[in-house]
């Protein structure tokens, strides 16, 4: 499923809010959390992140279940932030999909995924590839950021994960980048980000996690994110 799809889903919602869902716990919790988070979300999140976290508290099988049961509400993103050779890199997105996922989060400094891209786009799903990310010592990609731009852009990857934290970085990514290569921008409210701010500078989606899945009142705090996305796109 490629990022036209999930931007439609954007539009049909009015909402740019992609859930982190990085649940960390005994199993029997995070499985039953989880459901029961896409249960009641589904007015304003768009997009489900899973990575690591959920995978090991509830097991692949649990993986399969929440996007099986979700498939057609959430577009779901594996973010297992792979770095490895083509053929490796292939093999396991190929698995990724096959499990549902729709789009998949690979860094972008092995620059191994020429051969990716097109070949996930063979299997109807996106590439994300990481630019910049949210904590404070990322130096590297600070550092190296104009290389890894022009690599992003040069493969054609669909979109790109800038921290909302960053937003000078947004705004260069957005110059730089095609215009349908998305930014997704993590860090937001627990990281220190206001939410909208990322769209303000050019950012496509914001993804949240720990100020939604542990909240008190989960539906509220998403719908004031929502809010205030809504209102900084239509500042623009």
């Amino acid at each position: 499923m490629s990022l036209a799809n999930l931007m439609s889903k954007a539009e049909e919602k009015g909402s740019r809010l992609i859930l982190a869902l990085d649940l960390l716990g005994p199993k029997d919790y995070c499985s039953s959390r989880a459901v029961y988070l896409l249960s009641i979300l589904r007015d304003y999140v768009i997009g489900v992140k899973i990575g690591h976290p959920l995978t090991l508290s509830i097991g692949i099988k649990g993986v399969l279940d929440i996007i099986k049961q979700y498939s057609s509400e959430y577009f779901f993103i594996a973010d297992f932030k792979l770095a490895d050779v083509p053929h490796i890199m292939k093999a396991t997105v190929k698995v990724l999909v096959d499990m549902g996922f729709n789009a998949v989060i690979t860094h972008l400094f092995p620059m191994s995924i020429d051969e990716l891209v097109p070949f996930s786009h063979g299997l109807n799903a996106s590439i994300i590839g990481v630019l910049m990310m949210s904590h404070k010592g990322a130096i590297l990609f600070e550092k190296n950021l104009s290389v890894l731009l022009d690599y992003a852009r040069g493969v054609g990857v669909d979109g790109v994960v800038v921290g909302a934290t960053k937003p000078m970085y947004i705004k260069l990514a957005r110059e730089r980048l095609n215009r349908d290569q998305l930014i997704f921008a993590p860090g937001v409210i627990r990281q220190g980000a206001t939410a909208g701010e990322a769209l303000k500078f050019g950012a496509d989606f914001e993804i949240v996690g720990r100020a939604i899945y542990e909240a008190s009142d989960p539906l509220l705090s998403a719908r004031r994110i929502v809010e205030s996305e809504r209102e900084a796109l239509h500042d623009q």
